[in-house]
């Protein structure tokens, strides 16, 4: 042990610095000299690690810098970059001011860390925790990139039953809110935040927003066909995010298109307000079409959600009450129901590679607004309609389907739906003639079992010769027999 490491382990810090700077003026390129006065420094950094020290703090860190310790000594360097990363969390915890980041990470920008240890993840999460205290966090961020975090730090975190985001999910997510929401970003950026997502997107399937981010950045580097291929990828993914939708409306470049992704947008589930930038977006497509009718609607509805969450109107929307077109426009009409047919064609162009299944429509949930349909006895469900008056119970239907699978059991999600001439499947769907018999106890026709009361009701009796259309029922959870729904009775000779 030299005798500085001695004075080192008895205290006397200063005492080790200034025979250490003495030697190295001594013998200025010797190598164990500089190593030497390195430990002292890491003991100086570390007790200088406050705010209220930083300016003794940077100066111990320069007079490192400028040692050129080889890169070899890998050691020297991290035990530097242990006490740079508790610095970093003392700043954070003073709420110190930009400037103090700024200087801090201008001299650590070039520091090169070792991919995938704790030291990584230590400093790379504790300059995260910075981003609302400074902007110059993010090139140090781009500079190490998330790829070199550690496997486990993209693993979803599950706490009492609720899923956190992991730290990389954090990372990329800064990143890429960071650098595609400004106006003006820096190409060579964006192109590294692109790089980040690829990589992070081919090795981890758990990050959700990869697609969505890949477009905001294509739109950024103004590849607009990049930006719709990534857009519609995300999308057929996770179909009812309405961001998703409305950024497609962004980079569509045909109008009536761009409308019709704005009105899947103002349909999807969200909370009140979020939709309000796509509904007033919307709203002036609509008037530069001149659909007046549902324009005013919007206009009202627009008004009422503002009025709801305590946001003014502009005097330039309120005069639009007073307009002639908006007195003249009496005709009532839903805007939902608007939306929801003047989007299929979009929905359609969406999913125009999914396969379509044959079913047919047994259910119109008029409360929930929700029409319930089978395909097969184990693919069944229901989609929400918007009140469409041209779909009926009966109506055989295309759909094509997501199948999603939780801890529920399996659901069959209807990406895009279409009425069709096509049959489904004859085991759900059935068209019999022949007479009403009672079998067991059950009456029937043929093989359908019908509902008796129904027959009487309609004027027939046992004997009789009818034809019946019935739709088997989805089986519940519990075993039962088949039940089937009589979709029409008709007599043989009214056929």
């Amino acid at each position: 042990m030299s005798l500085i490491d001695e004075l080192r382990r008895e205290g006397e810090i200063f005492q080790a610095y200034e025979m250490a700077k003495d030697r190295l003026k001594a013998k200025p390129e010797q190598n164990l000299v500089k190593q030497d006065l390195a430990r002292v420094l890491t003991d100086l950094l570390q007790k200088n690690c406050y705010l209220v020290q930083s300016t003794s703090f940077f100066e111990y860190l320069k007079e490192f810098y400028a040692l050129n310790i080889p890169k070899r000594d890998s050691v020297i360097h991290e035990n530097i970059m242990w006490q740079v990363g508790k610095f970093i969390k003392e700043l954070t915890r003073a709420e110190a001011p930009a400037e103090t980041f700024d200087q801090l990470y201008d001299h650590i920008i070039d520091v090169e860390l070792p991919s995938g240890t704790s030291l990584f993840t230590f400093i790379v999460s504790s300059v995260l925790e910075t981003k609302d205290l400074n902007d110059s966090y993010i090139k140090v961020l781009l500079k190490h990139r998330v790829r070199h975090l550690p496997p486990n730090h993209f693993e979803a975190i599950n706490e009492d039953g609720e899923k956190k985001p992991s730290l990389g999910e954090l990372l990329l997510l800064t990143l890429a809110k960071h650098l595609t929401h400004q106006k003006n970003s820096n190409s060579s950026d964006v192109k590294i935040l692109l790089e980040e997502l690829d990589f992070v997107g081919e090795h981890y399937t758990n990050i959700p927003f990869i697609d969505y981010y890949k477009a905001k950045a294509y739109i950024a580097l103004d590849d607009l066909e990049k930006a719709e291929e990534a857009i519609l990828s995300y999308l057929r993914k996770r179909s009812k995010e309405h961001l998703a939708w409305e950024l497609l409306s962004d980079i569509l470049s045909d109008q009536d298109k761009k409308i019709q992704a704005l009105c899947k947008t103002v349909i999807c589930h969200a909370h009140p307000g979020q939709l309000l930038r796509s509904q007033i977006k919307l709203f002036y497509f609509l008037l530069k079409e001149k659909e007046f009718v549902v324009a005013k609607y919007l206009h009202q509805f627009i008004t009422n959600t503002q009025r709801e969450l305590g946001k003014g109107s502009t005097e330039e929307w309120r005069a639009f009450a007073q307009e002639s077109w908006y007195k003249n426009a009496n005709r009532e009409i839903s805007v939902s129901t608007y939306c929801y047919n003047r989007s299929k064609e979009i929905v359609a162009y969406v999913f125009k590679d999914w396969k379509a299944q044959n079913g047919i429509i047994y259910g119109l949930n008029l409360a929930k607004d929700l029409a319930e349909f089978v395909v097969a006895d184990d693919v069944h469900g229901a989609f929400k309609y918007f009140g469409d008056k041209n779909l009926k119970i009966g109506d055989f239907v295309q759909l094509k389907l997501q199948r999603v699978a939780n801890h529920e059991g399996v659901k069959y999600k209807a990406l895009h739906v279409e009425k069709s001439e096509k049959r489904p499947k004859r085991t759900i769907y059935k068209v019999v003639e022949d007479a009403i018999a009672e079998v067991s106890g059950v009456h029937c026709v043929g093989s359908v079992p019908i509902n008796f009361s129904f027959a009487t009701s309609k004027g027939y009796k046992l004997g009789d010769v009818v034809r019946v259309k019935a739709v088997k029922l989805p089986s519940s959870r519990f075993k039962e027999n088949a039940k089937w729904k009589v979709l029409s009775m008709r007599a043989k000779k009214d056929v």
